[in-house]
């Protein structure tokens, strides 16, 4: 049974994180436009970048008419349609239900946002049902917690390496094993539609 049985969800059936690091930003743009219709999922978008970068960032959807994304600067609830963008140097907590909101708290870990801090958060954060998905990036980010995430049921994807622009972060988690799924960034997107079509 998923976490939060029984509770209106506003049809969100799940909550993927979406996280990477250099070359992650095209990858992205390549997976939000491989949707042929909005799925009944709410995303968070985590990226290692330069806070200056912001609205080059809420710019990754300007051709897309199926999402919109928003940077995490208050509250918010995660909804379809939706991409909520992690700041880089404010932490972020999930406040129950649906929402979600930042912090004057600075990450904890060596990278900001730090995709592991965020993905135990994730775990822990009781919504319906969650999945994650590891982009192109340097290092090693995002895959020290996937233990925790496939203890919590999470599904665990990320970029086929051959197709990513850096290919430290999705080798890094296809190291640890706990990796379901992986493919190009169309691909994926077409996979999760599926999934919930």
């Amino acid at each position: 049974m998923a976490s939060g049985a029984g509770r209106d969800w506003k049809g969100v059936q799940a909550v993927w994180l979406l996280a990477g690091s250099a070359g992650a930003t095209a990858a992205v743009h390549r997976f939000l436009g491989g949707f042929r219709r909005c799925p009944p999922v709410a995303f968070i978008y985590a990226q290692h970048y330069d806070p200056a970068r912001q609205d080059q960032l809420r710019h990754l959807v300007d051709d897309n008419k199926l999402f919109h994304m928003e940077l995490i600067e208050g509250r918010h609830q995660m909804a379809p349609g939706t991409v909520l963008i992690v700041p880089p140097h404010r932490r972020i907590r999930f406040c129950g239900g649906l929402d979600i909101a930042a912090e004057s708290a600075p990450w904890e870990g060596h990278h900001t946002p730090d995709i592991d801090e965020l993905e135990v958060m994730l775990a822990a954060a009781g919504l319906p049902s969650i999945g994650v998905v590891l982009f192109s990036g340097m290092g090693s980010d995002g895959a020290g917690s996937l233990d925790v995430l496939d203890a919590s049921g999470c599904r665990i994807w990320v970029q086929d390496p051959d197709t990513a622009s850096c290919r430290g972060m999705p080798r890094a988690a296809l190291d640890t094993g706990l990796v379901h799924r992986q493919g190009g960034p169309e691909l994926l997107a077409y996979t999760l539609e599926q999934l919930y079509s």
